[in-house]
This record gives structure tokens, sequence and C-alpha cells, in this order.
């Protein structure tokens, strides 16, 4: 009789296997974050769009107050007032909130072995939910003729990716730092409330003058919001901005890389 040879399987390459681990954790944190947003709005008449009424309310007060102090009619900044209000919304709430993830799940963190990333895409993926809620602000200004829609508008696609890239090493590292020292957490809260201030998101950075412009050049929020923002009002931001946000990227995931690497082990501890 012909004796029959069994092959063994191959091993998935092992690259291949990260790749599809991590495409399987981000289904399964978005999947988490979709099921958190209808959780939180259960009995709710419109859901999060509740968030989203809030942001308009707040882009129609600042409009106002931006028009009285800078001599502007509201037609003409409502536009640049509101997508920066809804990029700002994103921003703040990837930073807030990141700081309170691993605290937030503090028990599954002592009772399972999911990982973090789970945590972490659960957060950043909640919050984009919620961002792609108030695009509906953006699409009405469309429909009343207040925000051009040209070719130039799908260039917020980049940004908009960029923005959320960057979200998951800021939650990640502020998730390790807020929950190893807890009044990092309520410090970060009062700086955000101030870098509202001197971010250009209600206010044209072209009006300050020559002396002060610092303040826009070295703040790397101005950056993330302005590759949003430029396109969607039909303008193609300059090189420089998707330049310095890429070197940020970098960076950052390098910091994340650090943190993870000497804070892992005490988290369990910390939480």
């Amino acid at each position: 009789m012909a004796s029959t040879v069994v092959k063994p399987l191959s091993e998935p390459h092992p690259v291949a296997s990260a790749i599809h681990r991590n495409l399987n954790m981000l289904s399964n944190a978005l999947s988490w974050a979709w099921l958190d947003t209808v959780c939180q709005y259960r009995r709710s008449r419109i859901g999060p769009l509740w968030e989203t009424l809030n942001v308009l309310v707040m882009l129609l007060g600042l409009s106002v107050v931006s028009s009285a102090i800078f001599g502007s009619s509201i037609s003409d900044i409502i536009a640049y007032v509101g997508v920066g209000i809804i990029v700002w919304s994103a921003i703040s709430a990837l930073v807030i909130e990141g700081g309170g993830v691993f605290v937030r799940n503090a028990g599954y963190l002592s009772n399972s072995t999911l990982g973090l990333g789970l945590y972490v895409g659960r957060t950043v993926f909640k919050i984009m939910i919620t961002f792609g809620h108030h695009a509906i602000i953006y699409l009405m200004g469309v429909v009343f003729a207040l925000v051009p829609l040209v070719w130039t508008s799908l260039l917020a696609i980049p940004g908009i990716v960029l923005l959320f890239v960057n979200g998951f090493w800021v939650v990640m590292v502020l998730g390790f730092i807020c929950a190893r020292y807890r009044d990092v957490e309520l410090i970060v809260r009062n700086l955000m409330q101030l870098a509202f201030f001197v971010t250009p998101v209600f206010w044209n950075y072209r009006q300050i003058a020559s002396n002060r412009q610092f303040l826009v050049e070295y703040n790397v929020l101005f950056y993330f919001i302005e590759i949003i923002r430029d396109p969607l009002l039909g303008q193609v931001p300059p090189l420089g901005h998707y330049l310095t946000v890429l070197g940020f990227t970098v960076a950052g995931y390098a910091l994340a890389f650090f943190v993870y690497r000497r804070m892992r082990g005490q988290l369990a501890f910390c939480v």
C-alpha cells in the first residue's frame, strides 16, 4: 500500500499574524464603541445629537462674540468658527477622555486578558462616532451656502485620518500617565481650557500682529485644525502643515512606545 505523507500546516508569517490580530482588535473596539454610544443614549429621543446641538449653540454664541470683537459680519466668520469648533471638540475629547481610559476600565484590566489597544480603540472610535454626528453641522452650512462645496474639500479626509491616528497614541500616553499620577488628569483639563483660547479656533490668526505669530507657529493644535478646516473652506493647506503633523505623529508614537515599555507592568497596580 502506498503511504500517505501528511504535510504539516505552515505557520502564518509573524507580520501577517500581527496585522490580522490588530485588525481584529480594531474591529472589536469599533463594535464596543458603537455599543457604548447606543447604551449611553438608549432612552433619548435624538441620542448623540444632543452633543451636536451643544456644539451648534456654542458655534452661534462664539460667532456673535467674534463678530462683535473683530468687526466682521456673522455670515463671513460662521463657517470658519463652525469648522474650528467641530475639530476642536474632537481634539479636546481625545485629550480629556484619554486621561481616564484605563481608570474607567479598571475592572476589565484586573480580571481579563484583553489587550490595552482595545480600551484605547474603544475611546478613540467613540469620539470618532460623535465627530461624525457633528459633521451634520457642516452639511447644514453647505445647504445654506455658508460653506463652499468644492473638490478641495476632499483634502479634509487625510486631515481627519491624521487627527484620529494621532488620537491613538495620545489616549495611550495620557492613559498611562494619568493612571499613575491622578492629578495630571485635572491639570490636563485645565490646560485644555487655556489652549482653547490661545488656539485660533474662533479667532482668525491672520489678524494678530506679526510679533504675536509665535502663538500660532508653535501651537501644534493649530496645524491639526488647519489641515481639516482649510480644505472644507475651499483652500489648500500649505505643505508645511502636513509635514509638521507627520513629524508630530512619528514623535508621538515613539513616545507611546517608550511609555508603554516603561509603565505597562505597573498599570494593574495603578488602577
